[in-house]
């Protein structure tokens, strides 16, 4: 319990992160002030306050597209995480070969479902 715990946690922050990185990487804060345009890099709503005070539509749809961009990076990155684990999960968890059928049950081994013919008695 506690790995799991630990581990969505770490995931998240690092998801997290790459959200962030790709979002500030796409955003063109081009004609803005440095501390204006660390300020949009912050995030989205942070942009669209910035873009607000400073009259420029462009900062909003950069903000917007960037944002968008990140966020596919990040499910693309959660999608491919998910198939390597299900992959993972295929190959090293017991449950028998996929396709193989069940054998015939034996003829000479004892019923266990049918009761003990002493038990009548």
């Amino acid at each position: 319990m506690t790995l799991r715990q630990v581990g969505g946690a770490i995931g998240i922050a690092l998801l997290g992160s790459l959200l962030a990185s790709a979002y500030r990487d796409r955003l063109d804060v081009t004609g803005l002030p440095s501390g204006a345009a660390d300020t949009a890099g912050e995030s989205v709503v942070a942009a669209h306050v910035v873009a607000d005070r400073a009259g420029t539509a462009d900062l909003v749809a950069s903000a917007n597209s960037a944002y968008v961009h990140g966020m596919g990076v990040t499910m693309l990155v959660c999608g491919v995480a998910a198939l390597v684990a299900a992959l993972l999960a295929a190959a090293f968890l017991p449950g028998g070969v996929r396709g193989s059928r069940p054998s015939a049950p034996d003829p000479s081994a004892p019923d266990l479902a049918a009761p003990a013919a002493d038990a009548r008695q």
